[in-house]
């Protein structure tokens, strides 16, 4: 028994380092599709925009209504201002297996401050974004 202790701690440690190098990864990955997802806005390039979202897609405002995938590339190919395009100011991704990932974060538009929750899904090879929602202020 004496024996094993050590080898189950060094799968313990080594098994920790791989999933963080695969979180870093999967952060990576998530990071670029935001950054795409931006510059898709910027030059209004719905192709693009398509291709980042889910087919089922929902935008969840904070007054409850909820937009589908049609509605809120229209919107967001208007040139009106949107959450998607501002500053985010806070961060944290988590992931739920290789194939989801939930990220919470803060951004500002006009000296307000949002919270928000954006559920990313791997479909095939690449990441597309899920859901969005923005709660109620309080």
């Amino acid at each position: 028994m004496k024996q094993i202790l050590p080898l189950i701690a060094l799968c313990l440690v080594c098994f920790s380092a791989i999933s963080a190098q695969t979180n870093e990864k999967l952060t990576a990955k998530i990071t670029v599709l935001r950054g795409k997802l931006v510059d898709a806005i910027k030059a209004r390039d719905k192709k693009t925009l398509e291709e980042i979202y889910a087919e089922d897609f929902t935008h969840t405002h904070a007054s409850g209504q909820v937009d589908d995938k049609t509605k809120r590339l229209a919107a967001l190919v208007s040139g009106d201002l949107t959450i998607e395009s501002a500053q985010v100011d806070e961060i944290k991704i988590r992931f739920y297996n290789k194939n989801t990932a939930i990220a919470v974060g803060q951004s500002q538009i006009e000296n307000v401050k949002y919270r928000w929750t954006i559920v990313y899904v791997k479909s095939g090879k690449n990441w597309k974004i899920a859901a969005r929602v923005f709660p109620p202020s309080c």
